[in-house]
């Protein structure tokens, strides 16, 4: 039994067939991915078991039950659909039309992004698959990359056959290996989702996948070393982290630890997470130190 089908055994029970079968991987799908350590395979487990809730999900559901809910995900301020709430009458258990508003033409500038340029293609493209493919544009991407016409035929995307080969795909152009041996969940998860959106989920799956993949020993401790967190570390130091930080490229908990410190007095969300908007700040406040200390007295 491969790990990435005791995976799916231990944590997905309910997983649907085809991802029972596609993690059998006769065809070595994985290992020409070269997702062949702990890290990888952890990584890579927890993004799809994230994006198919658990192997349950073989289509994006598009079938809401209630408007508050369809306008929590769709509305104005939470989508570029920016659905109003006199639409959604139509759009509530039509799964269809709801795809076209959001993905399709009924949304002109998403449409485009995705390459769905024809009516029909939001639904006929919506997210299916193990990173649930969205998109004309990227159905055609994966149809070139796997030789499979999952352009012409989308259902054969969620075939066992074929289900890993888009999923691969994408994360070999996203040369997520290397994100995966530096435990750059969040790299990751951007270049995955676009951005953030179900990160703790994502982390949680991930948290319960690495035993299986490897035992006792921390994810961060078997990274590879990355230079951006060297450089995260050093600036740390610099501002002033107590203990003071081992600038060793691995972002384990003393350096989540002294993030927080920093976020907190920086007024940022203190998660831990050295994101945008954190290194921004700590930019800031070392660029403000080395002015002060080159002033003339």
């Amino acid at each position: 039994m491969s790990i990435a089908t005791d995976i799916v055994a231990k944590l997905a029970p309910n997983a649907k067939q085809n991802y029972v079968d596609a993690f059998q991987d006769p065809g070595n799908l994985l290992g020409q991915a070269e997702i062949n350590t702990p890290l990888r395979i952890a990584h890579f487990m927890a993004q799809v078991l994230h994006e198919t809730g658990g192997g349950r999900v073989l289509y994006e559901n598009l079938s809401y039950a209630t408007p508050e809910r369809l306008l929590q995900i769709f509305g104005a301020g939470h989508h570029s659909a920016a659905i109003q709430p006199e639409e959604v009458p139509n759009l509530i258990g039509n799964p269809q039309a709801l795809a076209e508003r959001v993905y399709g033409l009924g949304n002109p500038r998403k449409a485009q992004e995705l390459g769905n340029l024809n009516p029909g293609d939001g639904y006929k493209y919506r997210g299916r698959g193990a990173l649930q493919t969205t998109g004309g544009t990227n159905y055609r991407r994966a149809s070139i990359a796997s030789g499979v016409d999952f352009y012409t035929n989308p259902d054969w995307i969620v075939a066992a056959e074929h289900l890993l080969k888009p999923a691969l795909r994408e994360w070999t152009d996203g040369d997520l290996n290397s994100a995966a041996d530096q435990n750059d969940l969040r790299r990751i998860t951007k270049t995955i989702n676009g951005g953030f959106i179900g990160f703790d989920d994502r982390k949680a799956w991930f948290d319960k996948i690495w035993p299986i993949a490897i035992g006792a020993k921390e994810a961060w401790e078997a990274a590879t070393p990355a230079d951006d967190t060297r450089w995260l570390q050093q600036a740390l130091n610099d501002l002033g982290a107590r203990p003071k930080l081992v600038v060793d490229g691995r972002y384990g908990p003393a350096t989540t630890d002294a993030v927080k410190w920093f976020q907190e007095i920086a007024g940022v969300k203190a998660d831990g997470i050295a994101g945008d908007v954190t290194r921004a700040a700590i930019k800031l406040r070392l660029s403000a130190i080395r002015a002060g200390s080159n002033s003339p007295d």
